[in-house]
């Protein structure tokens, strides 16, 4: 893993640090009171998706697959000092 992100994983604690949406997020991709379960599990617990992830804006993408639904969420973060901004979030089905 790079080293940018360690440092950034490092910094705050996934479980317990909060998670707000950025506006794209929130108004444009439609998510389910359902997806945003999933959305927010994603970011506290999935996979870093290192091959979408840049450190030029510094966002770190999670990956997740949820086998009940046949779903893969992507999803794009931003790090601050107190929280986390989820940027987008893209569904797939299927496992990626």
């Amino acid at each position: 893993m790079e080293i940018w992100v360690v440092e950034a994983l490092n910094k705050l604690n996934r479980g317990s640090v909060s998670i707000l949406f950025g506006e794209h997020a929130a108004k444009e991709k439609n998510l389910t009171e359902t997806d945003i379960d999933f959305v927010l599990d994603t970011v506290r617990r999935g996979k870093v998706e290192l091959s979408k992830s840049t450190e030029l804006t510094k966002r770190i993408c999670f990956k997740n697959y949820y086998k009940e639904r046949g779903l893969t969420f992507f999803v794009i973060t931003a790090f601050y000092p107190s929280f986390i901004k989820i940027v987008t979030v893209i569904k797939k089905r299927g496992k990626y």
